[in-house]
C-alpha cells in the first residue's frame, strides 16, 4: 500500500520532516480558521466540531470527531474539511451530495484496513502523504467490497476523485501532490472504473428502472387537469395578474392576502373556483369588519393550477425533473406554418442537446397558465416555488444567487406533482409492486408504452421526443424494464385465466360450435362420465349445478395448463374464433399454408425438412369456421352474429344485383348453422335457415 517517504537531505531527522509537515498544516487551518461558512453553516465555524447544514428545511450534519475519533487523524481531518468546503461554496455541491461522500470516503477507504494510515500522525510526528496510495490499493479495495457485499457505491471514490481536482489548490497542494489514482491511470472516469471492476468481479450492476402508471390513473390525471388548463384558463389568468398587481402594491405579502381588496378579488371569481377549490376563509373577521381568505388556500390554489399544467406537459413532452424546473418563460410559441400546433424548446441537462418538441393547445395553455401563475416577481423560471420571492429576497430554498425564484430540488416538483390527485382524491401509483407514487421519470415511462403501442415508429420517436444521444436508450424504455416486463407477463398470465375461464364455461354448457368445438363437447362428455363414476365408487351424488361447476373447474384447469405448458396456442383472432390449435402440430394451418410455402421457395429449404417443424399459425390470416383448429362460442364470437345480422337483413329487403351478394351468399352458408348452434336462443325460430 505505502511508498515510504523519501528523505532528500540525509540531515533531516524524520522529527524535522514531520515538524515542516505540521507547519504547512497551520498555515492551512490560520487560513480557513475565520473564514465566512454563511454557505454552508448557520452560525458556525470552520473548526467546529460539527458542521450542522440546512437542507431543504432539515438539518444534516457532519460530525468531524465521529468520522475521525483519533487524535492522529487530524491531518487528514483537515484537509477533508478544506475540501468540503471548497465543493460546497465555490463548486456548489449539493449537501447531501458531499455528506454522502466523505462519509463512504471515511468507512469505506479509510477504514478498510488498508488505508495504513496515509495523512495521520501525532503532533509533530511525519505522515504519509496522498502520493503514498497505491493504485492497486484502491483497485483490491474495490473489488473486495465489491465480492464481500455483491454491490458497491460510487460515493467514496467520487470523494477522492473530487481531492485529485482540487490538488493545485493553494494550501492543500502539497499535501495532494502526486497523487494518482487507477482511474486517472486508464484515462477513464470513475464512474467507468467503476463498472470495470464490476465486470471484472462479476458483479453486474442493475439498471435502475422506472415504473410507468396504469391507464386508468393516467386517465385520471387527464379527467382532473384538463378543465383546469381549459376550461378555466382564461379566467385564472386574469385572477392570477390581478393578484400579483394586489400583492406588488402592498409592503407584506401576509397584508395583501388578508386584505380586503383580496377577498373580494377572489370573490369576483368564486363561481370558477367553486369548481376548482372552494374557496375557505379565515375563523376570524379582520378588525371586526371582514372574514379574511385563508392564505393557506391562496397558496393551495397555486399548487394546484402548478399541478395541474405540470401534469399535462409531462404527459405531452417525457420531460426529466430537471428540464421541467429549468424551463422559462417564453419556451412555448406558435408555429408559423402549422396551424394548432405550437413548439415547446427544453434545453436538456443531460445530453446538452436544445429539444424542440411539437405540441397541442393543451399544453401550449398550460404554459401560458404558468407564466401567470409564478408566485414570484423575480427571475424567468416557468415553475417557480410556493414561497413568494421578491427583487430584495432571495427564497430560503434558493443556494444560489443566480437562480431566484427557481424550484431547486427534484424532490420539491415531485411533491408539486402530488397536488392535484391529493386535492381531488385519486391514485397516482405505478406498476411497481411497492405502490410507489410516480415521478416525472415515471411519465417517460408512461409515455415510451404508449407510443410503443400505437406507433410502428417508436424507436424514432421517441429518440426525437426524449432527446437520447444513446440510440439504445428508448429500447430500453420500451422493452427492456423489468417492471413492464413483469406487468406484460402478469397481463398476459390474467388473460390466458380469463381465456381458460371462458372457454370452460362455454363448453361445459354447450355454448360451442364447429369441428373443434364439437371435439371439445365429446371430451366434456367423456369427463362428466368420468366424474360420475368417480362419484358412485365414492357413494356420492351431485345435484345438476353440482355437477355442472364441477366440469366447469375441471375443463378449466386443463385449458389452462394447456396454455401454459405450451401445447395450445388459444388466440382470439379477427375473425371472433379462438385459435386452438396444438402447438405440436407439423402441418401448416390454413391461415399459414401460403406464406410458409413462400417462406420455404425462398429458403431453398427441402420440404422433407419444414414438414418436420412445426410451424406459427398466422391469425391475421384467419379463414374462420373453416379451419379445424377454430373454436366458436356464445362469448366471443357475437361479431360473427352482427355480421349474419347485417346479410341476413340485406338479402330480404334489398334486390340481390350488388357486388357484395357473392359474398353474402357465402358468409350466410357458411355460419347459419355453427351460428344457429349457440344463439338459437336469442333469434326467432327459423331465423338461421336461410334459403334464398
Amino acid at each position: 500500500m505505502l511508498t515510504k517517504i523519501k528523505i532528500l537531505n540525509n540531515q533531516e531527522s524524520p522529527y524535522d520532516i514531520g515538524k515542516k509537515q505540521w507547519d504547512l498544516l497551520d498555515e492551512l487551518e490560520s487560513k480557513y480558521e475565520s473564514i465566512d461558512m454563511s454557505k454552508v453553516i448557520h452560525d458556525g465555524l470552520f473548526l467546529d466540531p460539527i458542521w450542522l447544514m440546512v437542507n431543504r428545511g432539515k438539518v444534516q450534519l457532519i460530525d468531524f470527531n465521529r468520522l475521525f475519533p483519533n487524535k492522529a487523524h487530524y491531518p487528514l481531518m483537515l484537509l477533508c474539511r478544506v475540501v468540503c468546503y471548497q465543493l460546497l461554496v465555490v463548486y456548489g455541491y449539493a449537501v447531501n451530495t458531499v455528506c454522502r461522500r466523505l462519509k463512504s470516503f471515511v468507512l469505506q477507504i479509510v477504514n478498510s484496513g488498508q488505508w495504513d494510515n496515509i495523512m495521520c500522525a501525532e503532533r509533530n510526528q511525519p505522515f504519509l502523504l496522498f502520493s503514498a496510495m497505491e493504485s492497486d490499493a484502491l483497485t483490491n479495495i474495490a473489488q473486495t467490497r465489491l465480492a464481500k457485499n455483491g454491490g458497491i457505491s460510487n460515493d467514496a471514490f467520487d470523494f477522492l476523485n473530487n481531492c485529485l481536482h482540487l490538488k493545485h489548490l493553494a494550501g492543500i497542494d502539497v499535501f495532494l501532490a502526486g497523487i494518482s489514482l487507477p482511474w486517472s491511470e486508464q484515462g477513464i472516469g470513475v464512474n467507468a472504473w467503476i463498472d470495470q471492476q464490476r465486470e471484472v468481479t462479476g458483479v453486474i450492476k442493475e439498471n435502475s428502472f422506472y415504473a410507468p402508471m396504469p391507464f386508468e390513473n393516467v386517465s385520471n390525471i387527464v379527467q382532473n387537469a384538463l378543465p383546469i388548463v381549459e376550461d378555466h384558463h382564461d379566467e385564472l389568468v386574469i385572477f392570477f395578474n390581478d393578484f400579483n398587481t394586489l400583492i406588488a402594491s402592498f409592503e407584506n405579502v401576509h397584508g395583501a392576502k388578508t386584505s380586503k381588496l383580496c377577498r373580494d378579488l377572489v370573490e369576483k371569481h368564486k363561481d370558477m373556483f367553486s369548481l376548482i377549490l372552494p374557496v375557505e376563509y379565515g375563523k376570524h373577521n379582520v378588525s371586526g369588519d371582514y372574514a379574511p381568505i385563508k392564505s393557506k388556500w391562496i397558496t393551495n390554489l397555486f399548487n394546484l393550477v402548478k399541478s395541474a399544467c405540470s401534469w399535462i406537459i409531462l404527459l405531452s413532452t417525457g420531460l426529466r425533473n430537471f428540464d421541467m424546473r429549468d424551463l422559462r418563460i417564453g419556451c412555448c410559441q406558435p408555429s408559423k406554418r402549422y396551424k394548432g400546433m405550437w413548439w415547446l424548446v427544453a434545453d436538456i441537462k443531460k445530453t446538452k442537446n436544445r429539444l424542440v418538441i411539437p405540441v397541442g393547445e393543451p399544453t401550449y395553455k398550460a404554459v401560458k397558465l404558468l407564466e401567470s401563475a409564478r408566485y414570484t416577481s423575480v427571475g424567468n423560471f416557468l415553475l417557480t416555488p410556493s414561497t413568494y420571492v421578491t427583487g430584495n429576497s432571495l427564497n430560503s430554498s434558493d443556494p444560489t444567487h443566480d437562480e431566484p425564484g427557481k424550484i431547486q430540488y427534484g424532490s420539491t416538483f415531485n411533491d408539486l406533482l402530488k397536488v392535484l390527485p391529493k386535492t381531488y382524491g385519486f391514485s397516482i401509483k405505478t406498476i411497481a409492486e411497492d405502490d410507489a407514487d410516480a415521478t416525472a421519470h415515471c411519465i417517460r415511462a408512461t409515455l415510451a408504452g404508449y407510443i410503443a403501442e400505437n406507433s410502428n415508429a417508436a424507436i424514432f420517436i421517441l429518440k426525437r421526443l426524449f432527446g437520447h444521444s444513446n440510440p439504445l436508450m428508448p429500447n430500453e424504455y420500451i422493452y427492456r424494464n423489468p417492471l413492464v416486463m413483469k406487468r406484460r407477463e402478469d397481463l398476459q398470465l390474467k388473460l390466458t385465466e380469463d381465456m381458460a375461464k371462458d372457454m370452460a364455461h362455454a363448453v361445459t354448457y354447450g355454448e360451442v360450435s364447429g369441428r373443434n368445438g364439437e371435439r371439445l363437447l365429446k371430451g366434456a362428455a367423456h369427463m362428466k362420465a368420468k366424474v360420475e363414476q368417480e362419484l358412485r365408487l365414492k357413494n356420492q351424488s351431485l345435484t345438476e349445478m353440482e355437477m355442472f361447476q364441477t366440469l366447469e373447474e375441471r375443463l378449466t384447469q386443463i385449458f389452462l395448463d394447456d396454455m401454459r405448458n405450451g401445447e395450445t396456442y388459444a388466440l382470439l383472432t379477427p375473425m371472433a374464433v379462438i385459435c386452438n390449435r396444438a402447438c405440436n402440430n407439423t402441418l401448416d394451418s390454413p391461415c399459414a399454408v401460403q406464406s410458409n410455402n413462400q417462406d420455404r421457395i425462398s429458403s431453398g429449404i427441402k420440404k422433407a425438412i419444414t414438414d418436420a417443424l412445426s410451424t406459427l399459425p398466422n391469425p391475421a390470416q384467419c379463414i374462420g369456421i373453416n379451419c379445424p383448429d377454430a373454436l366458436m362460442g356464445k362469448k366471443w364470437s357475437r361479431e360473427l352474429l352482427k355480421s349474419f345480422d347485417f346479410y341476413y337483413k340485406y338479402r330480404n329487403v334489398i334486390v340481390p344485383k350488388s357486388t357484395i351478394e357473392e359474398d353474402a351468399k357465402v358468409f350466410v352458408s357458411m355460419y347459419a348453422t355453427p351460428l344457429m348452434t349457440i344463439y338459437s336462443d336469442e333469434r326467432e325460430e327459423r331465423y338461421f335457415n336461410v334459403v334464398k
